[in-house]
Parts: C-alpha cells; sequence; structure tokens
C-alpha cells in the first residue's frame, strides 16, 4: 500500500509533535540570532577597552556576515544531501565552541577569524532549521510557521540587547561570549535526542519504512504503520544542486528573489550593527545605546508575527511591498527627526515592523517557492546572496562613520535598500503573474 507522506501531513490537524519540531527549531534560531547580535552588542565596550574607535570593527562584523554568507549556501545544499538534522546538531555544536574561543581574543585579527569560522555555523543552521519547519507543518500553515520559528532570530537579538547592557558591567565581553557558548552545547545534548529528521527527507531518500511510520503516527493521529507501507512524497526528489534552482522556469523567479533577498539583509544588518555606536558616539549612556537594537528587533518580531499572519492571507507580495515601504519611510524618519531618545525607539520599533518583518517574511515565501527536492538549497543560497548584503553594509557603515556623516544623511541613504526591495518584489509579482499567464494558456490554448 502506498502511503501518500506531503498528503498525510498537509490534511491532518497540527499535532503536538510537530510544535515540538517547530520550538527546537525556533531554540536554535534564537540562540543563533544572539551570537549574530553580540558582536555589535559588545563593540562599543571592547572600542574602549581595545583602545580603538569603533568604525575598526566594521571587518569584523562584515566577517561574521561573510561567514553567514557561505554557510548557508554550502551548509544549506548538504542538508538537502546528508539530512538536515545532522547539519543542525554540527553546525550549532561549533557555534557554542566557537563563541567561546571569542573570549580569548586579544586582537582585531584573531577575531575576525572566529567570528567568521562562528557565522559560518549560524549559517549552516538557519537553512536546514526552515527546511525542518516547512516540511514538518501542512502547507497551509508554512508561512505562518515559518515565519515565527525565524522570528526568534531578532528575539535573541531583543533579549541580548536587553540583558547585555547590565551584564557587561559584571561579566565584561568576554563573559558575554563565554555564556554564548556555554548555552547552545547545551542545547545540543537537547537537540540529538529531541530533534527528528524530516519525514519527506527520509521518503525522499529510501529511508527506513518503520522508522518513518513511526514518525508519520506522531504527526497524524489518524495514521498506523502496518509493514509493507510504501511512502511517497508529491514530487520525485534528488541531492539538491544550484542549477536546479535556474531550471523549469525558475532562474528569473530566484535571481529577483536574490536581489530582494542581497538589499533586505543589506539594510536590517547595517542598522542592527551600528545603531548602538551610532547613538553612543551621541553621548546616549552605554545600556541605552545598545537597547536601541532591541527596540529596533522588537518591531521586527511584531512585524514577522503579523507578515506571517497575512501572508496565508494576502499572499507574500502584498506583504512584502507594504512592509518595506513602511521600513523605508521610518528609517528616513530617525535620521530627520531623530534627536529625542522617546523619538528615536518609537521610529526604530517602526523601522524594525517593516524591514525586519519583511525579511522574515520572505524567507518563509522563499521556503514556499522551492519543491521539497531542492527546498534547502534554496532557501539557503537565497539566505547565502542575502549575507552577502549584512557583509558589504556594515563595512559601509564603519567608512560612513569615520566619514562622519551627519545622523540625516547616514539614515537618508540606509533607507534606499528598502526602496530597492520593494523594486525586487514587484518584480517577483510580475513573474509570477507571467507564470500564471502561460500555465492557464498551457490549458486553454487559443
Amino acid at each position: 500500500m502506498n502511503v501518500n507522506v506531503s498528503e498525510q501531513i498537509n490534511t491532518a490537524n497540527v499535532s503536538s509533535y510537530q510544535v515540538r519540531v517547530v520550538i527546537l527549531c525556533a531554540l536554535v534560531a534564537l540562540l543563533d540570532g544572539l551570537d549574530i547580535q553580540t558582536m555589535a552588542i559588545v563593540a562599543p565596550r571592547m572600542a574602549e577597552d581595545w583602545g580603538l574607535p569603533t568604525s575598526a570593527f566594521g571587518p569584523v562584523l562584515s566577517a561574521s556576515f561573510a561567514g553567514i554568507m557561505l554557510g548557508t549556501a554550502s551548509l544549506g545544499a548538504l542538508g538537502d544531501r546528508i539530512g538536515r538534522r545532522k547539519v543542525v546538531i554540527g553546525a550549532f555544536l561549533i557555534v557554542g565552541i566557537a563563541s567561546m574561543l571569542t573570549a580569548l581574543a586579544s586582537s582585531i585579527v584573531p577575531l575576525m577569524i572566529l567570528r567568521f569560522i562562528t557565522g559560518f555555523a549560524i549559517g549552516g543552521c538557519l537553512p536546514n532549521i526552515t527546511a525542518l519547519t516547512s516540511e514538518f507543518v501542512p502547507a497551509k500553515r508554512v508561512g505562518l510557521a515559518v515565519t515565527l520559528m525565524y522570528s526568534a532570530v531578532p528575539l535573541g537579538g531583543v533579549l541580548g540587547s536587553f540583558i547585555a547592557g547590565d551584564l557587561i558591567e559584571l561579566i565584561d565581553w568576554q563573559g558575554i561570549f563565554i555564556l554564548g557558548g556555554v548555552i547552545p552545547l547545551v542545547i545540543c545534548v537537547a537537540l540529538v535526542f529531541a530533534l527528528p529528521e524530516s519525514i519527506r527527507f527520509m521518503v525522499a531518500n529510501d529511508g527506513d519504512p518503520a522508522q518513518v511510520g513511526k514518525l508519520l503516527a506522531k504527526v497524524d493521529k489518524r495514521y498506523t504503520y502496518e509493514q509493507g507501507h510504501r511512502f511517497v512524497i508529491d514530487s520525485g526528489m534528488h541531492k539538491g544542486r544550484v542549477s536546479d534552482l535556474f531550471a523549469q522556469g525558475r532562474g528569473a523567479p530566484t535571481l529577483a528573489l536574490w536581489f530582494t533577498f542581497f538589499f533586505g539583509m543589506a539594510i536590517m544588518y547595517l542598522l542592527a550593527s551600528w545603531l548602538p555606536s551610532i547613538f553612543r558616539n551621541q553621548g546616549w549612556p552605554m545600556a541605552e545605546a545598545i537597547r536601541t537594537v532591541a527596540f529596533f528587533q522588537l518591531g521586527g518580531i511584531v512585524g514577522g508575527l503579523f507578515a506571517g499572519w497575512m501572508l496565508d492571507r494576502i499572499g507574500a507580495h502584498a506583504v512584502l511591498i507594504g512592509g518595506y515601504s513602511i521600513g523605508a519611510a521610518l528609517t528616513l524618519a530617525v535620521g530627520l527627526y531623530g534627536t529625542d531618545p522617546d523619538i528615536v525607539r518609537l521610529l526604530v520599533v517602526g523601522a524594525g515592523f517593516g524591514i525586519v518583518g519583511s525579511t522574515l517574511c520572505l524567507t518563509a515565501f522563499a521556503a514556499m517557492l522551492y519543491p521539497t527536492a531542492i527546498r534547502s538549497t534554496g532557501v539557503g543560497w537565497a539566505l547565502g546572496v542575502g549575507r552577502l548584503g549584512a557583509v558589504v553594509s556594515p563595512m559601509a557603515g564603519g567608512l560612513a562613520l569615520a566619514a562622519d556623516w551627519g545622523q540625516a544623511t547616514l539614515f537618508g541613504v540606509a533607507a534606499i535598500p528598502a526602496v530597492l526591495c520593494v523594486g525586487g518584489v514587484l518584480l517577483l509579482l510580475a513573474l509570477h503573474r507571467r507564470a500564471e499567464a502561460l500555465a492557464l494558456r498551457n490549458i486553454h490554448p487559443e
């Protein structure tokens, strides 16, 4: 008897087991988000300790994002080959070890190397937890589930920003990195025992039928495994190849998606990396300057949850166009009207709502764009290209700070990538409508 795994998952009610998988993936995302934000949080304190200008840490921030860029592309594809679970656990283990070793750094060069390694491992986690989440939930809930899970990335930044200001006074920047390493190592133990492999991946790679049946029964309470059941999925699957992202008419949408990811992550990480330093240089207390990132990421979490909820109702294109437009307008407003701290916090929350929330939604959209066979590869490469924007923007921000640009100019230029994101989404929308028209013409030829 053939059992269609995709159909079983898509028609079943969401079970507690599926919720557990999403929570575990969100926990990985939370700690990855905390680690991503750590360097921006501790940079002002390290600059004081080492006697360097904050702009000197631009290459360090870029090294971290360069690692994430390469990790998302290469380890995302590896997840399609050997399994999402193996890559997530192995990469998360490296995150913990590399973070602890960062506490031993005493100059810029070793700091850059260690942050690159940490970033590479974080990059390996992100596309694979995205694929795991999207493959464990019904198709009609993918947008919300992935956005909820991925919202844990900025949540990690929020927690770090609120806590780090006081922790730095107690344990200094070295203690922040040690703590940021110990926690992932502890979580790794839980992942070994509690995180399953994707059922769809197992079926596509001729996994043990008994193991597949046991997992499917936990997901779909209606199902009972019996010996002789053969498992299938809706689409054929092979090892993920980058060339598949450009096959069967996916080339133009893939390039448009990469364009949007590049500029979306460029502005997101430009602001997340330099907000503390910008306002610290304006004379704000250290803890208050650090917390500007928390407000930015907090707005992003609310925006991401709202975007995920709307995604399954009005579609990704409308959500993304509206979100990036709001983000561009409010980023510009920070430069024009951001002199009072209360106004700055309000505008930064709004900018995060639009920019971070839209980028979280874009990740969910990427997971929906590609079939199971190349989902981790597709998401990994999209995130990887996006991280290229995250590599360039912190260095550009450091140069702008060193050049002593005014606040209005800084935030005015920072708003440009969000405008370009709107253009990228409009292009995706045009390509989608063209594909629909061609499909309709093939069904009903004149």
